[in-house]
């Protein structure tokens, strides 16, 4: 090389560091002069020799990069005096960490995988020249650049062969890591194996690269055991081997196994200085949400907040999805402040978890509000979103507005969810326009959107509200291809039944219902009781009766009146029908299912004035109740 010359002016010279992936660190080269702070009679000449190296380590790191997108790693860049420059350069390294001759010999070793394999001897015949001439340090350099495991293995083979190797924990890992990239598991057993019969102590850094092996190849059942054979000798990995392992283990959707790995962290924090990450804190928090536990999550975000570490919009947009489920109102108005006061731009998915929560809180102001920020924030609105805003349109009575949202989605393209065609249905129904609803269902299937349950029962109450029993039959036994079908469609088809005096037909359909098992909820109950005092069906109002309170159904106590006092007058008057004698009078209140239907009206707070009120009102009527409980109220 020609000799540096002083530089009439200052020229500001420096370099970069990188960090491979194996933790070692490598420099490259780069300036901050320009050209217009050379002197003029320097222009146009030939570039001094570091000029050109800088430019030669300037293209290397654009090949590097290229490809890898925007989330590519940017060389962190310090300065050097122009006399660290100089002797850099007559190192005679070439941009290189090391020397010539490491780098040579780096390249021999790669360049035996384009021979064909001959065990060892290939390796011995290209490393004969460096024989006695590589440091112990400078092989493990040598095998670190291997790009292959086989190249890789061979080179190890043959460093243990010279004299200046000495069994060391830092060629074992490196190793490791050579065999995990490949997939090699059984070489990476074998080689830590090795290690610990060659007297080598591993270390976390070691420990950790195993997991890490383990835990690439979803070998989860190896990787805890190996974990805990870890902590048997002391050894805590590194934060970033548990969050590969917490990582993978979240993948295979193993969120208890997340969980409990997350605990023996906090475990190790203090003793072992094993310090959670953003990335921890992430998959820990997305495991928890994943399990339902939305308090143990809170706790994990406080951790987060207190390491003072700002979580991520998918963080906050989980949270606040879960805490909505479980009606935490005000726990997800307090996340989205806090995500917004960190200056974090909401989702759509976000925004539609809290457009549900105030449709469902029927507070449609903030709603609105969320809405127009939306559109401030550029904030993609999706199908979803928009379904929300035609439901809350129609609850508050802007049919107007909620059609020309609709029509904005088919226009733009977006409609494709059923539960949009739905959502519009039930608009028009609110408005009594059932035609229109019926056309909105009609569209949809001719736009072949596959129909579930949720729009077979909206149909089905289009049909019911039409009081058409044909199609509402027809609708039911499509509805019943999917399995049971909810006590709601139940309800409305039989309520269709009482309507119109169809008695036999709600008769047979409660038979069919019991024959199904499908459980009365409250509503359902009050229209079967009806159908069977109607009817004159005492004894399945019994055996009605008698299930209910066996299976523990909870209804208000206005209802448990309602029944009571609906199957006492149908009772009595059947019984009347059948003997007119006083002993069958006297019989009718003997049945075991109102007695303990009165005595659940007795547990309930305020129960016993209820069934006073209603005992004194059946005898005005001329009805003689008996009944005894364990509380001890006659009438």
């Amino acid at each position: 090389h020609t000799p540096l010359a002083a530089p009439t002016a200052a020229v500001s010279v420096t370099c970069s560091y990188r960090e491979d992936d194996d933790g070692a660190a490598s420099w490259s080269l780069s300036s901050g002069a320009r050209s217009s702070s050379l002197p003029s009679s320097s222009r146009g000449r030939r570039p001094p020799p570091y000029r050109r190296l800088l430019h030669d380590e300037a293209r290397r790191l654009r090949q590097e990069r290229r490809g890898q997108g925007a989330g590519a790693e940017t060389p962190r860049w310090v300065r050097r005096t122009e006399g660290q420059m100089a002797r850099y350069v007559e190192d005679d390294r070439a941009g290189h960490v090391h020397g010539r001759h490491v780098v040579a010999a780096a390249r021999a070793a790669r360049a035996t995988a384009s021979r064909p394999p001959a065990g060892g001897s290939t390796m011995r015949e290209a490393m004969a020249s460096f024989v006695a001439k590589l440091t112990f340090r400078e092989m493990c350099v040598v095998l670190r650049e291997q790009r292959g495991w086989r190249q890789a293995h061979d080179f190890f083979s043959w460093m243990k062969l010279q004299l200046c190797y000495e069994p060391s924990v830092v060629a074992y890992t490196i190793l490791l890591r050579a065999y995990g990239n490949a997939s090699k598991i059984e070489l990476a057993e074998e080689a830590f194996l090795e290690m610990l019969e060659a007297g080598v102590e591993p270390d976390a850094v070691a420990c950790g690269t195993l997991l890490c092996v383990y835990a690439r190849r979803g070998r989860h059942g190896d990787m805890m055991l190996f974990y805990a054979a870890t902590r048997r000798r002391g050894v805590a990995p590194p934060v970033s081997a548990f969050n590969f392992m917490l990582s993978s283990l979240q993948k295979h959707r193993l969120h208890g196994k997340v969980i409990h790995l997350w605990k023996h962290m906090m475990e190790m924090e203090e003793a072992n200085n094993v310090v959670p990450n953003h990335f921890t804190y992430t998959v820990v928090i997305g495991s928890f949400v994943k399990a339902g536990l939305l308090e143990e999550a809170m706790d994990v975000l406080g951790k987060m907040r207190a390491s003072r570490l700002v979580p991520e919009e998918a963080t906050y947009s989980c949270l606040i999805s879960l805490s909505s489920r479980h009606g935490r109102g005000e726990q997800v108005v307090m996340l989205y402040e806090e995500m917004r006061a960190h200056g974090i731009v909401p989702s759509n998915y976000t925004c539609a978890s809290l457009l549900a929560l105030y449709d469902k809180s029927e507070d449609y102001s903030k709603a609105l509000s969320l809405f127009s920020e939306m559109e401030r924030s550029r904030v993609v609105i999706d199908e979803v979103i928009y379904g929300i805003l035609i439901r809350i349109y129609g609850k508050i009575g802007l049919y107007d507005d909620a059609q020309r949202t609709f029509e904005e989605i088919v226009s733009a393209g977006l409609l494709s969810d059923e539960q949009t065609y739905v959502a519009m249905a039930q608009v028009h129904m609110n408005a009594r326009n059932y035609d229109k609803a019926l056309q909105v269902l009609g569209l949809m299937r001719s736009r072949n959107v596959k129909p579930s349950k949720f729009s077979y029962g909206a149909l089905l109450r289009c049909h019911v509200a039409r009081e058409d029993i044909a199609a509402a039959e027809d609708v039911f036994r499509a509805l019943c291809k999917y399995g049971l079908p909810d006590v709601f469609c139940c309800n409305d088809l039989l309520r269709l039944y009482v309507k119109l005096g169809q008695l036999e037909k709600a008769s047979a359909f409660i038979l069919k219902m019991r024959k199904e098992d499908i459980q009365l909820d409250e509503a359902l109950c009050m229209t079967v009781m009806e159908v069977c005092c109607k009817s004159g069906m005492i004894t399945d109002a019994d055996k009605i009766l008698k299930e209910m309170n066996n299976g523990g159904v909870t209804m208000k106590s206005s209802t448990m009146v309602s029944i009571i006092e609906m199957y006492a007058r149908n009772r009595t008057s059947v019984m009347q029908e059948q003997d007119s004698s006083s002993k069958a009078l006297a019989c009718q209140t003997d049945s075991s299912a109102l007695n303990a239907t009165l005595k659940s009206l007795l547990d309930t707070p305020g129960g016993s004035s209820i069934a006073c009120q209603l005992i004194r009102k059946l005898a005005r009527e001329g009805e003689e109740t008996r009944y005894h409980t364990d509380h001890g109220v006659h009438a």
